[in-house]
């Protein structure tokens, strides 16, 4: 989908200049140069104090909960996302990176740039996770440096702990496979294709915590880290904590999201799976390969 071509470029205006694309994968190229956080940004961070962090986390906590939903929605009907877009208060899109006039500029044009802002979506939640991740190291030094009580006894240090988690998880290979067998993190909101070929066994990492996808029998299956099997149907399916997803996690891990993952099933060995989770999903590198984008 993001190698189409359009018999004429599709033209946006973005604040005072006036972009053309001649094709989607023009456009997903532009927006993936704004998901870095601008050193002015980072400036400003660094004089936040702790409570001004948090304040900080759980704004963007809240604002990647109504992406997530528009995400997932978009994923059963791609045409729903233009109006969902439209309904949400352009103020809540940062000025870094001109990201509040790219919105704007899609939402003046019709339904033929509804790819263009679900990837507009996508690379601007990709830029709120570079956020977090430096506010979680910034809100890390300062409680370390500062003397400030550990625990208030209103529960505070356990919230805390869930939207600033200090640890970034990052997993190596497994000793027992070769260097192609590395795990890296499924880019947030993109789609992933995966083909199984008949019994391959494909690692699969919510946040921590070891999962699986099996090809087996003509079916796929979704293996969770209890080993509990759960056959993907054709269609849409959500694996996360939520008590509606089609695979429900325990609701102890609260490092994996209501709404973690989402499986596109197509057939009995083509699978897309979408990351929507705050603290990541993992897969072993060969999947990633051939990633083009969703």
């Amino acid at each position: 989908m993001l190698n189409k071509l359009f018999a004429k470029p599709v033209e946006i205006q973005i604040g005072e200049q006036h972009l053309k694309f001649s094709s989607i994968a023009d456009f997903e190229f532009c927006m993936s140069g704004r998901t870095a956080v601008p050193s002015k940004k980072i400036i400003d961070m660094v004089k936040f104090s702790t409570d001004q962090l948090k304040k900080e986390a759980k704004t963007i906590k809240e604002i990647e909960k109504r992406f997530v939903g528009i995400l997932s929605k978009s994923i059963e009907d791609t045409n729903s996302i233009d109006r969902a877009i439209r309904e949400l208060d352009p103020v809540i899109f940062s000025q870094d990176h001109n990201w509040r006039h790219i919105v704007s500029g899609l939402n003046a044009g019709d339904e033929q740039l509804n790819p263009f802002r679900r990837i507009a979506l996508v690379k601007y939640m990709q830029y709120l996770s570079a956020r977090q991740e430096i506010i979680k190291y910034l809100y890390s030094e300062k409680r370390r440096t500062s003397k400030e009580p550990a625990d208030s006894g209103d529960g505070s240090a356990f919230k805390d702990t869930v939207i600033l988690e200090n640890t970034v998880f990052e997993p190596v290979a497994k000793s027992d496979t070769g260097p192609n067998e590395k795990f890296e993190r499924l880019p947030k909101g993109e789609a992933v294709t995966i083909i199984m070929k008949p019994g391959e066994e494909a690692d699969v990492l919510l946040s921590r915590h070891e999962c699986k996808i099996i090809s087996k029998d003509n079916k796929i299956f979704f293996v969770d880290n209890e080993e509990r099997s759960y056959e993907l149907q054709d269609g849409r399916s959500v694996v996360g904590r939520d008590s509606v997803s089609t695979v429900m996690m325990e609701p102890n891990l609260r490092d994996i999201s209501r709404m973690h993952i989402v499986i596109q099933k197509f057939d009995e060995s083509t699978i897309q799976v979408t990351d929507l989770s705050s603290h990541g999903t993992y897969i072993q590198a060969k999947y990633l390969e051939s990633h083009t984008g969703g």
